[in-house]
């Protein structure tokens, strides 16, 4: 009996050694594995994206992490953080959607990490996605593959009954929401409850009317304001109460319309989710949103709509939509990453990452999955390149972003 207890005693010791050998091991597997970071991104564009990677590379290749952070920060610390979380997955790639965050990562790559442009295929973008293309004197930093635009949606369905040709101008837009008032109580609508879509629209209302320099003015603004003493009362003073304030006549608009009841008066309290249930019920016949939202939209339902870009009296020479790119950048000299990129690039892959993420291609003359992506590809290519939205270009954080809203909102509803 003692030398059985004995036996047990030997061996127990063992089987804990050779189990955390073995889970040593498995670990070590895993993390010799190359990481790619996907931050900020939704499932479906992340999904796509990591799809395609595992289709190029294969299943066991790389290993995947969907961060998740600030959209934008002022201050170094912030910046750190952005950095630290990188840093820990060990990523060696990563992906985010907006020219501010692109900019910050490059920002802290090894060095080396840079791609030859000869090695992608920026030839085959269109002029304005070339122009959104990061480089320094080595070589690439960040390459932009996928295209979102903020849009206009209109019931075609309803359009149709309107008599109207066509709707080209926000006259338009004014005059087939003032008809539809014999059916719709409040024609406009879009999620205002989400901060960052609300002051995406106000930007793209200020290069609509006033130009790309008076979004660039609100930019240096909110950013001269912003960090650790950010005051959003302020800020909105300065930028919309009064006429020489660069977002003043897009806050004017929203209030004309709210005030005109063309606009919906629980907009500014409506979720994403609720716009498309507004839709379904066919009470929203003009709807502010994004190409990414619309894919979200039940296939029966968003069928009846028709996207515009928003109009302006400025020729498509002076313009810039806010379209924000979603870029690849590489953060160390790794010949397995790069060789992934570069082939991110080609024809086959933009086809395979616009179905799959419903976003549009960079490169001008690769296949589309349908009139939405090949429409926002053909815009933004007719335009100069593209604004990533006033949302991630002020470099605000998240509930700087909430506070400017709503004091934004205040102002065009009082």
């Amino acid at each position: 009996m003692e030398k059985k207890n004995q036996k047990i005693l030997i061996i127990a010791p063992a089987v804990m050694v050779l189990f955390i050998l073995l889970f040593a091991f498995i670990k070590n597997i895993k993390g010799s594995k190359t990481t790619i970071a996907f931050y900020n991104l939704n499932e479906r564009e992340a999904n796509g994206l990591q799809e395609e990677i595992i289709r190029l590379s294969g299943e066991n290749a790389f290993s995947f992490a969907r961060l998740e952070g600030e959209d934008g920060f002022k201050e170094k610390h912030a910046d750190r953080e952005f950095k630290k979380k990188l840093q820990e997955e060990n990523a060696s790639l990563v992906f985010v959607k907006s020219d501010f965050l692109a900019q910050s990562a490059a920002s802290f790559a090894k060095k080396k990490s840079e791609i030859k442009e000869s090695e992608l295929n920026i030839d085959g973008m269109t002029t304005s996605i070339r122009g959104a293309v990061k480089k320094n004197a080595r070589g690439v930093t960040a390459v932009p593959l996928l295209t979102d635009n903020l849009e206009i949606d209109i019931d075609f369905s309803a359009f149709r009954n309107s008599g109207m040709k066509a709707i080209s101008t926000w006259k338009n837009i004014e005059d087939f929401a003032i008809f539809q008032k014999r059916y719709v109580d409040y024609p406009i609508v879009f999620a205002g409850k989400d901060e960052k879509l609300t002051l995406d629209i106000f930007g793209a209302l200020t290069e609509a009317f006033d130009g790309t320099e008076e979004y660039k003015r609100a930019v240096e603004i909110i950013s001269e304001n912003s960090g650790k003493s950010f005051n959003a009362p302020k800020v909105a003073e300065l930028l919309a109460a009064k006429k020489s304030g660069p977002l003043y006549q897009s806050v004017r608009y929203i209030s004309k319309l709210y005030k005109s009841g063309l606009l919906h008066p629980n907009t500014f309290t409506l979720s994403k989710t609720d716009i498309k249930a507004y839709a379904k019920a066919r009470i929203a016949s003009v709807v502010f949103m994004t190409l990414d939202d619309h894919r979200d939209f039940d296939t029966n339902v968003i069928s009846r709509y028709s996207s515009i870009y928003f109009p302006s009296d400025n020729p498509a020479s002076k313009r810039n939509f806010s379209a924000p790119l979603t870029y690849a950048i590489v953060l160390e000299n790794n010949s397995s990453i790069k060789n992934l990129v570069s082939r991110l690039t080609q024809n086959d892959s933009e086809e395979r990452l616009s179905l799959s993420t419903g976003l549009a291609p960079t490169l001008a003359r690769c296949h589309t999955p349908d009139k939405q992506s090949d429409d926002v590809r053909y815009w933004v290519a007719a335009t100069n390149t593209p604004l990533s939205g006033l949302s991630n270009d002020s470099r605000l954080t998240k509930i700087q972003q909430k506070q400017l809203a709503a004091e934004l909102i205040a102002l065009a509803t009082r």
